[in-house]
């Protein structure tokens, strides 16, 4: 979220524009607000969903709260310009996207995670959701059948067939 939103517009002698800056005075952003109110009921996992390691553990939502957030706050009409206007629509937000928050999560150690992010990206689409949920499933039969996984050599993934 930008910190600073323009609001006003103003025509100076010349016809020069300038733009007139409102703070946002939210002293967190809105998300954290959003994580906080929802972790108490967030039910983590004693150990990796592909691989069952128990080390490093990390809670992997396949929806993106930020672009949840971002989309219902459009969607409903809601500016939170203030921490007191994101609390006062925390437990709304979290109760309608209970599934999203609770449900559809995973927990994966950080090699597993951090392998998800690199093929869906940093910040994935909520259109991804149902893709992410495949492939976290077919890492887990592969690890299953015994094809752990395995970092890439030096070259391209061509050269594996090309032997270049």
């Amino acid at each position: 979220m930008v910190a600073e939103i323009f609001t006003l517009t103003n025509l100076c002698p010349g016809g020069i524009i300038i733009k007139t800056m409102a703070k946002n005075t939210n002293k967190r952003i809105p998300i954290k607000w959003i994580r906080d109110g929802a972790k108490s009921a967030y039910e983590k996992q004693s150990q990796c969903w592909i691989c069952s390691g128990r080390t490093d553990l990390e809670l992997h939502h396949t929806h993106s709260l930020t672009l949840l957030l971002d989309r219902w706050c459009h969607r409903e009409g809601i500016q939170l310009e203030t921490d007191e206007q994101v609390l006062a629509v925390r437990d709304r937000f979290i109760s309608e996207h209970h599934q999203e928050i609770y449900e559809q999560v995973y927990t994966l150690c950080n090699q597993h995670h951090v392998r998800l992010h690199q093929v869906f990206g940093k910040a994935p689409g909520l259109l991804t959701a149902a893709k992410q949920q495949r492939w976290i499933e077919l890492q887990r039969s592969k690890y299953e059948d015994g094809e752990q996984y395995r970092a890439p050599s030096a070259g391209s993934w061509f050269s594996e067939f090309t032997g270049r």
